[in-house]
Parts: C-alpha cells; sequence; structure tokens
C-alpha cells in the first residue's frame, strides 16, 4: 500500500471513529442528564429524592434488559437504522421530560431513554467491527470509550448552567432538540459505515427461527458467559470504588473527607488516561488475556495493602493512580477479547449481551458494599474489591480448551 492509501485509510477511519463516538458521547450525556436535576424535579413534582431514585433504576433496568433483543435486531436488520432510531428516541424522550406535568409521567419517559440508550453497545462496536482497520482497532475502542466517558463528565455541569440560565425544562427540551439535530447530521454521513450484519436469506420463514437458536446457544456457551462475569465483576469493582471509596477511607482510615476525594479524583483521570493507553497496548500485542492479567493481580494487591496498611495521603495517591491506570488500560484489552470472541454477524448481539454485565454489576454492587459500611466492616469493602478482580482474572486466564469454542 503506498503512502496516499494509507493516509486515505487513515481518514476513512478517523471519519467513522469521529460519527460512532459522538452518539457514545451524546447516549452517555443523557443518561447523566436528570440527576443534576433532581432538586429542581422535587421541589416541582413535590416528591423525595428516593422516588426520583427510581427514574435512574427505570432507566438503568430498562437499559439492561433491552439490550439483549437489541443485539439480536442489530444483527438482523441492521446497526445504522437502528442506531439511527436509537437516539432519536433517546434525544425525543429527555425533551419531553421537559413537557412533564406530573411524576408518574417521568417513569415512561425514562424508559424511553433506556431504550434508545440500549442500542449503543450493539450498534457501536458492530459498525466498529467492520468499519475500523485491524491495525487500528485497539485504539479506536479506546477513543470510543473515552467519548462515552467524556459524555458522562461534562453532563453535571452542562445541564446545571443551562437550567441556571433557562430552567430546567428548557435546559432538556434544548439538549434533547440538540440531540436530534446531531443525529441528522450524523445520518448524512451513514453511507461512510459498513455493517456486519449477516445478509438476509430469500426465505426469511426458514432462516428466522434458527437465526435465533443458534444466536441464543452462542450467548450461553461457556466463553460468552465468562465474559458476561468478567464484564459485571469489572462494573461492580468500578461502582464500588466510585461510591463506596471515600466513606471506606474515611470509616477505616480516619482520612479527612477531602483527602479521600482527592485520591479518587486522581484514580477516575488516571483511568480515564489508562483507557488512551490502553488503545496504544492493544494494538500492539494479541495477548490481551495476559494484559488483562496483570492490571488484575496489580488492582487486587493494591486493594488488599489499602486495607492492611495506612499508607498515608501521599502514597495513597500514588497507588490510586497505578489502579486507575489499570482499570483505563483494561477497557480496549476488553473489549478486543470479546471482538476476537464474536462470530461474524454476530457482533451486535454478543456485545448487547456482555454489555447486561455492566448495568446488572451496576445495579448490583450498593448492596454488598454498602451493607459492609453499614455493619462497621469498611476493610471487607476493599477485601471484596480484590476477590472481584481475582474472580475477573480467573475469567480470562481459563484455557480456551477448557471454554469450549463459540464460533461454529
Amino acid at each position: 500500500m503506498d503512502a496516499s492509501a494509507a493516509i486515505g485509510t487513515t481518514r476513512q477511519d478517523m471519519k467513522i471513529l469521529g460519527l460512532i463516538s459522538t452518539g457514545h458521547f451524546m447516549s452517555h450525556f443523557y443518561v447523566l442528564a436528570l440527576p443534576p436535576l433532581f432538586v429542581f424535579l422535587a421541589a416541582d413534582f413535590n416528591v423525595g429524592f428516593a422516588e426520583l431514585g427510581l427514574v435512574m433504576t427505570a432507566i438503568f433496568g430498562t437499559s439492561a434488559i433491552a439490550q439483549i433483543p437489541m443485539g439480536f435486531i442489530v444483527d438482523r436488520f441492521g446497526s445504522r437504522k437502528v442506531l439511527t432510531a436509537g437516539l432519536i428516541i433517546m434525544s425525543a424522550a429527555v425533551a419531553l421530560v421537559g413537557f412533564a406535568e406530573a411524576f408518574w409521567q417521568l417513569i415512561p419517559l425514562a424508559m424511553l431513554i433506556a431504550l434508545g440508550n440500549s442500542v449503543f453497545h450493539p450498534c457501536d462496536y458492530a459498525i466498529l467491527n467492520s468499519s475500523i482497520s485491524g491495525s487500528r482497532m485497539g485504539r479506536a475502542f479506546s477513543i470510543h470509550t473515552f467519548a462515552g466517558h467524556l459524555g458522562s463528565a461534562v453532563a453535571p455541569a452542562t445541564m446545571i448552567i443551562l437550567s441556571s440560565q433557562f430552567g430546567w425544562r428548557v435546559a432538556l427540551a434544548l439538549v434533547g432538540l440538540f440531540g436530534i439535530l446531531v443525529m441528522f447530521a450524523l445520518a448524512t454521513q451513514w453511507n461512510s459505515l459498513h455493517d456486519d450484519a449477516i445478509p438476509k436469506k430469500k426465505d426469511k420463514k426458514v432462516q428466522a427461527d434458527p437465526g435465533v437458536k443458534d444466536g441464543w446457544a452462542l450467548l450461553f456457551s461457556a466463553p460468552m458467559m465468562l465474559f458476561l462475569l468478567f464484564f459485571a465483576m469489572l462494573s461492580m469493582s468500578a461502582a464500588a470504588i466510585q461510591s463506596f471509596f471515600v466513606s471506606a477511607m474515611t470509616s477505616l482510615h480516619d482520612m479527612p473527607v477531602a483527602a479521600a476525594s482527592l485520591a479518587l479524583t486522581v484514580y477516575l483521570f488516571c483511568s480515564a488516561g489508562g483507557i488512551l493507553i490502553g488503545g496504544e497496548i492493544s494494538d500492539r500485542t494479541k495477548r490481551h488475556d495476559i494484559v488483562a492479567a496483570v492490571v488484575f493481580v496489580v488492582s487486587a494487591l493494591i486493594t488488599a495493602c489499602i486495607a492492611w496498611f495506612d499508607l498515608g495521603f501521599a502514597l495513597l495517591v500514588v497507588v490510586m493512580a497505578v489502579m486507575g491506570l489499570g482499570q483505563g488500560i483494561i477497557r480496549p484489552a476488553r473489549d478486543m477479547m470479546v471482538r476476537a470472541a464474536s462470530p461474524k454477524g454476530s457482533t451486535g448481539k454478543v456485545f448487547g449481551f456482555v454489555s447486561t454485565g455492566i448495568a446488572g454489576g451496576a445495579a448490583i454492587a450498593p448492596i454488598p458494599f454498602g451493607y459492609l459500611l453499614d455493619i462497621g466492616k469498611p476493610e471487607w469493602v476493599f477485601y471484596l474489591l480484590s476477590i472481584f478482580m481475582i474472580v475477573a482474572l480467573m475469567t480470562v486466564m481459563i484455557p480456551k480448551d477448557m471454554q469450549g469454542s463459540s464460533v461454529k
């Protein structure tokens, strides 16, 4: 390949990645668009924060349930159509929250937001898998993941600023309208995207049932169940650190809240940076399982040491930075391992299936970790984190001949 051809391929990959990452940014932004406004919603609808918590439960629960069937739909009908519909539904639902007149109306709208959100992992990974050059796939996955994190990061400040200027109803209407405009702009470039959905056969009746049956058999194969557990362990660990690290440190080592919060902030920033570093690493090695194993061993040791020793503020910041980098680095390696195990034409359903581990893990994590703090066992927050990381380590280190094969 000559230089000009290489440059053209690079430009095409960047264009495709930009399109898909923009949609991923919007999906994460919308999921966190409502929580910053809860104080206004509570006052206007005369409800408590427990009721408003049901709104987020509806979003995460519906999203987790919808991702598996959405994966089948993506592989059957193609990613571009489903992605277009998903972002329009999500944007419109967010805008309609601004017109809600009663609290009960928020629940179905939250479910619509989740339904739109459920398309992104199956669609995005199917498109990236088919459209991006294999030599740049790790970096593509990392940038895609980073864009989602960026959307989550800017959502709270954006919604507060807009609400302070125009009120919460107008703020939601504006960001919803913006999403629809973004979708139409992206749709003009959809011809640049490839799709690995299996072409439909003429005799749809003959092909439909075996396809669904084989799809479920694939999802419940040993490798895919291990990936589901892998994603769940990662999600539970991340949710626990984000939600309970500060409380555990103040209880276990009498660390000031400000100091513990700063250590957590360092972890989160390093995790975001680690995602981009992980993309480079993933494109330079095929042994993504070794990368994951190293990260899990180091992270398990760090969390155990935090429980055993009072490291002091300076050393705590250092080890949290190391662990944050590792947790970021593992994200592209995780996606590359799933990609390698996905048969052609099944990327949507596979990523939809394993991504339910993310939502499921985030939903389950608060229960055991919150209970450990309630009974005065903050050290077990870190022990349990270590256990989760060891379990995740086991899922990636089981020999492939013991897993069986997911590809016929």
